[in-house]
């Protein structure tokens, strides 16, 4: 679902590191920051796949609960049916009307159909051949307790006031749709930026020049497999505090470095999802420092490196 949207992303990413290396690359006018914010948004809480996410889970939730109470309308109603035959067996005109009564829900809105058919039934029944009280299913299945089944589907105003599964999956499933719309909209925004990004990079920088060079290297498909294991190379401390590493992973678009330092009980992520391949950390106390890094591209995470040591003077 979001393989092409999360492409997208990273490829806002490379365009926004090929503006600040490059300052006469500007795409569509934007500066680094402006592609930076154009992450932001892409990739906030609150945005549009965070906004998407979130209406999914409303939804699912919402859907759930109307299943359940589907299911129990649904029970109530076989169970029900051939008791209010048997106990009315000796009244012609109640059975008559009992045996037009739907009996085959295979559906959401045939069961609701149902259950709305034998309420409406059991509120002008007399009473059953032989008794002075109102038709009882059993002990506590009256009318009102069968009725509850519908008032959690439809509502109530009560009191209390029920909110009905039916109403709440049908505000569910339009906000899900204006979730999934917007969606759609900024993956076809950011992508037609990008590709147009790529499109003026490459007329305005000839082949075989270093500019070039930094165009080129930004992805133009999404990847066709996951991430290989990544590994750390030329790692070493080349001042008083500083550590200093290359790194790389098959198939690898961005990458995680984690480190742990002296004394720390578990690593910690100091650098999340960077385009570059290479890590440089200064003012770090003297000590042994390990770091391992994770390959990413649009199929997932790839293994963790190896861990390497670096012993800052």
């Amino acid at each position: 679902m979001f393989e092409n949207y999360s492409f997208q992303v990273l490829r806002l990413r490379y365009i926004g590191g090929a503006a600040t290396a490059i300052p006469s690359f500007r795409p569509d006018g934007k500066s680094p920051a402006d592609i930076a914010a154009m992450v932001t948004s892409a990739t906030a809480p609150t945005g549009p796949r965070g906004n998407y996410e979130a209406a999914k889970a409303t939804l699912d939730l919402a859907q759930g609960e109307f299943d359940e109470d589907i299911a129990e309308g649904h029970a109530a109603c076989v169970q029900v049916y051939p008791i209010m035959k048997s106990r009315y067996r000796t009244d012609p005109g109640s059975l008559s009307a009992i045996n037009s009564l739907p009996t085959v829900d295979e559906s959401p809105n045939a069961t609701y159909t149902r259950l709305k058919a034998i309420s409406t039934l059991w509120g002008k029944l007399p009473n059953p051949p032989g008794s002075a009280t109102p038709f009882k299913a059993w002990d506590t299945m009256d009318k009102a307790a069968f009725d509850a089944y519908l008032i959690a589907l439809e509502g109530s105003d009560g009191p209390p006031v029920v909110v009905g599964t039916l109403a709440a999956k049908a505000n569910a499933e339009s906000a899900f749709q204006v979730a999934e719309g917007a969606l759609h909209t900024a993956e076809a925004s950011m992508e037609d930026f990008t590709t147009n990004a790529l499109i003026q990079g490459r007329a305005q920088f000839p082949p075989g020049t270093a500019n070039r060079e930094v165009i080129d290297a930004i992805p133009t498909a999404p990847a066709t497999q996951p991430p290989g294991q990544a590994v750390i190379t030329n790692a070493s401390s080349p001042s008083a505090g500083a550590a200093h590493f290359d790194y790389d992973a098959p198939h690898s678009t961005s990458w995680d470095v984690l480190r742990k330092g002296p004394g720390q009980p578990a690593f910690v992520k100091v650098a999340n999802d960077v385009i570059v391949k290479s890590y440089d950390a200064t003012g770090l106390p003297a000590g042994a420092y390990e770091f391992k890094v994770i390959g990413r591209n649009s199929k997932g995470d790839g293994p963790e490196s190896a861990v390497t040591t670096i012993n800052v003077a």
